[in-house]
């Protein structure tokens, strides 16, 4: 197996904060397309909306309004009265799920209505799998299926949900900590690490990629019952993760914000220094942040965003 890191290029004057969707991404202000290391378009959006992308249509849930874009042009198609504020949106082909105030909606790819469910929390997680629509919030997870009143799958403080293996897999902080909520067909609960003191992100099928915020530990892939899996050193603290394909980029503190970046197959961790790093006595106060969106790394630090390639060969 080979991993090779291709710089894509730089965006100056860009911090990219979330995720990319479609290569979209907001930043003070606006949200801007980026194609390469090039500001493709961009619109004017004050505040950071949720974002889902499905083909060419691009969603944002602007204040009370879902509006579609155009994900190439920044052109807006159309846009929908909500009657709250959108908190959490999932796409695909057949149109697009949104959460609004304590509504569960549809939407149509050309913006035709479809049925309400009313969760009774405002939820800022949702994620449909197959027929059943799941919302996360403060209060819970909610189940949805077609018909049928929401049921309540776990009560807890949702953090994240995520589609892993065809299921429905979820990190939340229950009564006694973090854990793992799984459902597929039958619900259940696993003890997790602790997030607050950890970094964690879901890697492969169903398995999760875990790093100590403290101390120089390295990075550890683990199973729902923290079974480890595989397992990389590193030489200081981490300060950003994130998961490009079967890779994990992270930032650690060597001295100075350093790049490394692991895989399962490859016995040493490439290593990189961050150009433009800030001295030890910084690194905590202006950490990098990685993100990722297919098989892109973004790396934002000092003001500016470094796009890098990750291709795995064998």
């Amino acid at each position: 197996m080979t991993v090779q890191l291709v710089t894509v290029g730089t965006v100056e004057g860009v911090e990219v904060g979330r995720p990319p969707v479609g290569g979209v991404v907001w930043d003070r202000g606006s949200l801007l397309h980026l194609r390469g290391a090039e500001v493709d378009w961009q619109v004017p959006v004050d505040r950071a909306p949720p974002l889902a992308v499905a083909g060419r249509r691009l969603y944002a849930g602007i204040e009370d309004w879902l509006v579609c874009f155009d994900v190439r042009t920044g052109t807006e198609a159309w846009a929908e009265d909500c009657g709250a504020p959108v908190t959490a949106l999932d796409a695909h082909a057949d149109g697009v799920d949104l959460v609004a105030g304590d509504q569960a909606l549809f939407f149509g790819p050309r913006g035709e209505p479809g049925a309400a469910s009313a969760v009774g929390r405002t939820g800022g997680h949702l994620r449909r799998v197959g027929a059943l629509r799941y919302v996360g919030a403060e209060g819970g997870i909610w189940r949805i299926a077609p018909g049928e009143r929401p049921t309540l799958l776990y009560a807890c403080t949702c953090t994240a949900l995520h589609v892993r293996n065809g299921a429905l897999q979820a990190l939340a902080e229950g009564p006694t900590g973090t854990v793992v909520v799984e459902d597929d067909g039958v619900a259940m609960v696993w003890p997790f690490v602790e997030a607050r003191a950890h970094l964690v992100e879901p890697w492969g099928h169903t398995e999760w990629a875990v790093a100590p915020r403290a101390g120089a530990n390295g990075l550890w892939v683990v199973d729902r019952r923290v079974q480890t899996r595989w397992q990389a050193r590193l030489p200081g603290r981490t300060l950003a993760m994130a998961v490009v394909g079967s890779a994990v980029a992270v930032a650690v503190d060597d001295g100075g914000p350093a790049l490394a970046l692991i895989h399962r197959d490859v016995s040493q961790p490439l290593l990189l220094a961050i150009e433009g790093a800030l001295q030890l006595e910084s690194a905590e106060r202006e950490a990098p942040r990685l993100h990722a969106e297919g098989p892109l790394l973004y790396l934002t630090h000092a003001g500016r965003t470094v796009i890098f390639h990750v291709r795995e060969s064998d």
